[in-house]
């Protein structure tokens, strides 16, 4: 009777365990939930059998997750059933499933989505109905329903006569789009000038820190022969193809140290040190685990073009420095979803080659003995988050429209730009200055009246161009080149090489 009540009590225990750990999970889950706003027409629709009539409905967005057509959770409208509809018209994608939303259309919390489609009379007469709604991937979107009525007329049989209708009235005229303020017509001008290398300082390491990033376990992906040089570029250590390296840094004696890949110590130097491939391959940082991005599991540790390991004295901080062309630094570049309109992505693309471009001429890290930058730029959103070589391969259509775009830079007096950029806006951006991201004025970087993001909250600096706005223009027709001048005004696009 005893062991009968301990094992009672455990199953009772674990129960509830499992049951709290479910309500876990699903208070942590992202939501899908709507609203219907409203529905054309909105009455019982008479219909002869095989007639076809226009229908209409709006949903907002009330949940917390975005809604695309692309992915897992692809946003469609078909039958709540999931069985095929008796309104079936020929122009469905489906015989349940009346259309999917736009893939150029991304609807973010709080935001509209109207849905236009046909709907065609069955054969049977009389009162008819059918429920669709908006699912989410396999997930029925709460909120997100209709339900259509409609009214068969039997051959002979006569329809109720039409209510008078008032005489048409003169119909507004479109509002004119914020961004339609811009001429259509796209003008690059040209500059005769050499594609830049820039630097990257991927990560550093402080004294405190250095059990857990060193030492710094390199190899080349490719099995490619290359070099380990010194500060003056004399060569250290040759041809180690397709083997590890460990790279270590005493910060008591400020010694550098190579060692092989089971530790055996090849060389001590007071220099700090240089890893230049023979030809363009990528090195793989093995000890790096970077592996949580937005939500991916992946773990970008792969670099094209050259490294570095130096450290800096004034800052007390070991660097680990990446050097590439500027082009495939941006292939790299992951500021933006791979999925959002391709008009937006060349925008997107023109700017941050425009803000590593502006930083390549305009030392940001110059806290070093020399006064100089040891770098150009950090990996990270301190200024363009970049995951290297990785990326490039999950990023195609940003691949592409850094191809297209290549050179092209937003310039302001043939000079590139300070091209600031955040993620959204509260209906306006901000003036530079004002908010601490200039010391004075600067006349492209002014507060500007922005419609898509009226009511929302302001994420980010607020200074320049609010990407999910951007992305709205793009999706309603905007070019790359109408984006960028409204959020940048008197700017001008120059091919720079």
């Amino acid at each position: 009777m005893r062991v009968l009540n301990k094992t009672k009590i455990f199953f009772f225990l674990a129960l509830a365990i499992l049951s709290i750990s479910a309500e876990k999970a699903i208070a942590a889950s992202p939501s899908f939930s709507a609203q219907k706003i409203s529905q054309k027409p909105a009455s019982i629709i008479e219909l002869k059998p095989g007639e076809k009539t226009s229908f209409s409905v709006t949903f907002k967005n009330t949940g917390s997750r975005y809604w695309s057509a692309d992915g897992r959770n692809k946003v469609f409208l078909r039958t709540i059933s999931g069985l095929a509809s008796k309104f079936k018209s020929e122009n469905w994608y489906g015989e349940e499933t009346i259309l999917m939303i736009s893939p150029s259309r991304y609807v973010y919390p709080n935001e509209d989505l109207t849905l236009n489609f046909e709907l065609k009379a069955p054969s049977l007469a009389g009162l008819q109905w059918e429920k669709f709604g908006l699912f989410a991937g396999e997930e029925r979107i709460t909120g997100a329903e209709i339900e259509t009525p409609i009214k068969v007329i039997a051959d002979g049989e006569t329809a109720p006569a039409p209510m008078p209708q008032p005489e048409p009235q003169p119909q507004p005229q479109p509002e004119k789009k914020y961004w339609q303020t811009i001429p259509e017509e796209i003008k690059i001008a040209e500059s005769k000038t050499q594609e830049p290398k820039i630097r990257v300082g991927l990560l550093y390491v402080e004294k405190q820190e250095k059990e857990k990033y060193l030492p710094l376990e390199i190899l080349n992906t490719e099995g490619q022969l290359y070099d380990i040089l010194d500060i003056n570029n004399n060569l250290l250590v040759k041809n180690t193809q397709g083997e590890k390296v460990k790279i270590n840094f005493d910060f008591d004696i400020k010694k550098y140290f190579v060692e092989d890949a089971q530790g055996r110590r090849l060389l001590m130097t007071d220099s700090y040190l240089k890893l230049a491939p023979a030809k363009d391959s990528i090195f793989r940082i093995e000890s790096l685990k970077d592996s949580l991005f937005w939500g991916e599991t992946v773990n970008d540790n792969e670099y094209l073009g050259g490294l570095e390991v130096r450290f800096n004295p004034t800052t007390e901080r070991l660097w680990l420095i990446n050097e590439l062309p500027l082009e495939k630094y941006l292939e790299g570049v992951a500021e933006a979803g791979d999925r959002a309109p391709y008009e937006f992505q060349k925008a997107q693309a023109i700017i941050a080659r425009t803000y590593a471009l502006f930083r390549i001429n305009n030392p940001k890290y110059t806290a070093t003995p020399t006064g100089e930058g040891i770098f150009d730029l950090r990996a990270t959103q301190a200024d363009q988050v970049y995951r290297g070589a990785k990326k490039a391969l999950r990023g195609p259509n940003f691949k592409n429209a850094v191809l297209e775009t290549k050179g092209v830079v937003a310039a302001y007096e043939n000079k590139p730009i300070l091209a600031y950029y955040f993620a959204q806006s509260d209906g306006k951006t901000r003036a530079a200055h004002l908010v601490g991201m200039t010391s004075g004025p600067v006349p492209y970087l002014i507060e500007r009246p922005d419609p898509p993001g009226e009511g929302k909250t302001l994420l980010g600096h607020g200074v320049g161009l609010p990407q999910r706005s951007a992305i709205t223009a793009a999706s309603e027709g905007a070019n790359f080149s109408q984006i960028i001048k409204y959020y940048y005004p008197g700017v001008g696009l120059t091919r720079f090489y």
